[in-house]
C-alpha cells in the first residue's frame, strides 16, 4: 500500500531522498511512503524499540527484549534508580590526574568520554536527558575562552547528567554558577556597574538565562501557544528587566581565586561571590518584582532564580523543549499542557521534578502512539551525532581502551555536529527552525533540519559506507586501536548461507525492529529485497552489509518515528 508524503516527512523527502538515489544502485526506481508494515513485528517489541529510540543513545537487540519482557514503566523506573555516570571520572582517569581532582584536561578527553559513556554507560536514559539539556543550556568550547577546557566543561556536563532527574530550581542554580557557564556567557567576574569608571554590569547572562534556559521571549499558555493582546504575542519582559537581572549577577568568580585575577576559571567548583563587586542597588525583575537594596551576592541571586524559576513560562517552555529533544518537533498543544501540568505539580506538591516531566514525556498516549495517530505530524529529525551514536549502539560497537578514537576528534568536521561544541549559545540549530515548502506550508517546524547541509548529505551517505562496509569486526580495520568497530554477528546469525525467502523476510524484520524501531516504509522493505536478491546467495557478509547500509541512509531512518 502506497501513500502520499505529507505534512512533516513531506518536508524531508525532497532533502533526504536524495541519499537514497546515491545509496541505491537498483535496477527498478524505489518508491517510499509514510505508511509502514510491521511485518513480523509484535506491537510490544516495537513500542519497547520506539521507546528506546526516545530515552536513550539507540536501541540495541538486548534491550529491546528486556524491555518488551519487563515494560516501559518498569525501564524508566529501573533506570532513574541507576547511578550517574561521570565523564570527569573517566576523563581524569586517562588523563592520569585522579589524584589531583582540578589538573587541566584537555577537551579532546572530553569527547572521548562522551562517546564512551554514550556507547557503553548503563544510566542511558539520564544520559539521553543529559545531553538534551546541554543543547538547551548550551555551553560550548567554541566560545568564553574555554577552548580545549576539557576540565570546566566536563564538569559542566556532569552537574547536567547529576541533574536530569533533580529538580529544575537545582539545575539552574548550579548552571548558573558553573565556572563554564560564567565564562561562557561573560557572568564570571561581572562587576557591579561604575559610572566614572565606564562599567556597566555585563548583560550577557540575563539575557540568555531568561529567553533560552527558562521562559523565552514571549508569554506562553500552558499547553505552550502563544498568549496574544490584540492579535500580538506578549513580551515575557523588557530592557529594565534585563538590567536587573544583569545586577542580580555581579560580584560573582572563582573559587579560591581573587576576583581581580583576570586567569581563567578553570575547575569543577561553583563560583562564589565577593561582595564588593556585588550591585546592591534595588533590583526591577520579572512582572514587577523589585528586589530591594542593600543585600547580598547570595541572596539577590537565590531571590532572582526563584522569581524565574515560578515564572509561569517556565513549565511549557521547558515541557516543549524537551518533548522536541526527545520525541517528537511538533507536539500538540494538549500534549504539552499534560507534561507542563506534571512540571507545575508532580502529584506530590513538587514543582520542576525533572524525572516526573521526563517519565511524563515518555509514558504520554502521544509519545506511544503518535505515529499512528497522528501520522503527517508526529516524529522528528535525527540528530547527526544522534545517527552515528545509534549505529554503533545497534551494531555494538567495539573498540580497545584506553586508546584515541581518531573518528571522535573529527566527529564536528564529518557530521557538524559534536556534544558541547555549538557555534554559539543558540545550539546547532533553533528549536523553532522552518525550512522552507511543506513544512512551512503545514505550520510545522523541522528544528534538526537547520544542521543539514549538501556537505552533509554527502558525508553521511560516505560515512555510512565507512562504518559498515569497512570499521567492522574482522574487517581491514582490526589492527588498529584507533578505530571504533560494528561487531556484525547478530546479523550475520540471521542471514545463513543460500537463505530462502523466509529467511531474507526475518532478517528484514530485525532489521526494521533495531534500526528503524517498526517504521520502515514499504518501499525500503521492497529495495532491501532486491538488493539482498542481487548478491549471490552464499555473500553472506556483504547481503548483510548492503542491506544494513540502505537502511541507515533511508529516510525512513533520518526520521525518528
Amino acid at each position: 500500500m502506497w501513500m502520499r508524503w505529507s505534512g512533516f516527512s513531506a518536508g524531508l523527502r525532497g532533502l533526504l531522498g536524495l541519499c537514497m538515489t546515491w545509496a541505491m544502485p537498483l535496477q527498478a526506481e524505489v518508491v517510499f511512503g509514510d505508511s509502514f508494515e510491521q511485518i513480523g513485528l509484535p506491537p510490544l517489541q516495537v513500542d519497547a524499540a520506539r521507546l528506546l529510540a526516545q530515552g536513550t543513545f539507540g536501541p540495541t537487540p538486548e534491550e529491546i527484549d528486556a524491555v518488551t519482557n519487563g515494560g516501559g514503566e518498569a525501564w524508566i523506573a529501573a533506570q532513574m534508580a541507576l547511578p550517574p555516570s561521570s565523564l570527569l571520572a573517566y576523563m581524569r582517569a586517562r588523563n592520569g590526574s585522579s589524584g589531583t581532582p582540578e589538573s587541566p584536561i584537555g577537551f579532546g578527553f572530553f569527547t572521548e568520554a562522551w562517546f564512551d559513556r554514550a556507547l557503553r554507560g548503563d544510566d542511558q536514559l539520564r544520559l539521553r536527558v543529559a545531553f538534551a539539556l546541554s543543547e538547551i543550556m548550551v555551553a560550548s568550547e567554541r566560545g568564553g575562552g574555554l577552548a580545549d577546557d576539557g576540565l570546566t566543561l566536563g564538569g559542566y556536563y556532569d552537574l547536567l547528567i547529576t541533574n536530569a532527574f533533580g529538580n529544575y530550581r537545582e539545575l539552574l542554580e548550579q548552571v548558573t554558577l558553573s565556572p563554564a557557564m560564567g565564562r561562557y556567557l561573560s557572568m564570571y567576574r561581572n562587576r557591579k556597574s561604575d559610572p566614572v569608571l565606564n562599567i556597566r554590569a555585563d548583560e550577557n547572562y540575563a539575557r540568555e538565562v531568561l529567553q533560552l534556559f527558562s521562559i523565552g521571549l514571549v508569554k506562553l499558555n500552558r499547553d505552550g501557544t502563544l498568549q496574544l493582546a490584540n492579535g500580538v504575542p506578549v513580551p515575557t519582559y523588557d530592557e529594565q528587566v534585563v538590567r536587573g537581572f544583569a545586577q542580580v549577577f555581579t560580584g560573582w568568580a572563582c573559587a579560591g581565586q581573587d576576583f581581580e585575577d583576570t586567569a581563567p576559571c578553570t575547575s569543577t567548583l561553583p563560583m562564589v561571590p565577593t561582595e564588593t563587586y556585588h550591585d546592591v542597588a534595588s533590583k526591577r525583575l520579572l512582572d514587577g518584582v523589585v528586589l530591594p537594596a542593600g543585600r547580598t551576592a547570595r541572596v539577590d541571586l537565590e531571590d532572582a532564580l526563584d522569581v524565574i524559576f515560578q515564572h509561569p513560562n517556565v513549565p511549557p517552555f521547558i515541557s516543549k523543549h524537551l518533548i522536541r529533544k526527545l520525541v517528537t518537533s511538533n507536539p500538540s498543544p494538549a500534549y504539552v499542557d499534560r507534561v507542563a501540568a506534571v512540571f507545575e505539580n508532580d502529584g506530590q506538591g513538587v514543582r520542576g521534578n525533572l524525572a516526573a516531566v521526563v517519565r511524563a514525556i515518555l509514558l504520554d498516549d502521544e509519545a506511544r502512539n503518535g505515529q499512528r495517530t497522528q501520522p503527517d505530524r508526529f516524529g522528528k529529525l535525527r540528530e547527526p551525532l544522534l545517527r552515528r551514536v545509534h549505529l554503533w549502539r545497534a551494531h555494538h560497537a567495539v573498540w580497545d581502551t584506553p586508546q584515541m578514537i581518531l573518528e571522535d576528534y573529527n566527529i564536528l568536521e564529518v557530521l557538524g555536529q559534536s556534544a558541547l561544541m555549538s557555534p554559539s549559545v543558540f545550539n546547532f540549530y533553533a528549536p523553532d527552525h522552518v525550512p522552507p515548502g511543506v513544512v512551512a506550508a503545514a505550520a510545522m517546524v523541522a528544528p534538526e533540519m537547520q544542521v543539514l547541509t549538501d556537505t552533509w548529505l554527502i558525508n553521511v551517505t560516505n560515512d555510512g559506507v565507512n562504518q559498515i562496509f569497512w570499521a567492522y569486526v574482522g574487517g581491514p580495520y582490526d589492527d588498529d586501536p584507533r578505530v571504533r568497530r560494528i561487531d556484525l554477528s547478530y546479523w550475520m546469525a540471521r542471514m545463513p548461507a543460500n537463505a530462502s525467502a523466509a529467511q531474507v523476510d526475518a532478517f528484514i524484520d530485525a532489521v526494521d525492529l533495531v534500526v528503524l524501531q517498526g517504521a520502515m516504509s514499504p518501499g525500503l522493505r521492497q529495495a532491501l529485497r532486491a538488493r539482498i536478491a542481487a548478491i549471490a546467495p552464499d555473500e553472506r557478509l556483504l547481503r548483510v552489509q548492503n542491506a544494513l547500509y540502505l537502511a541507515h541512509v533511508s529516510p525512513d531512518f533520518a526520521v525518528q518515528r
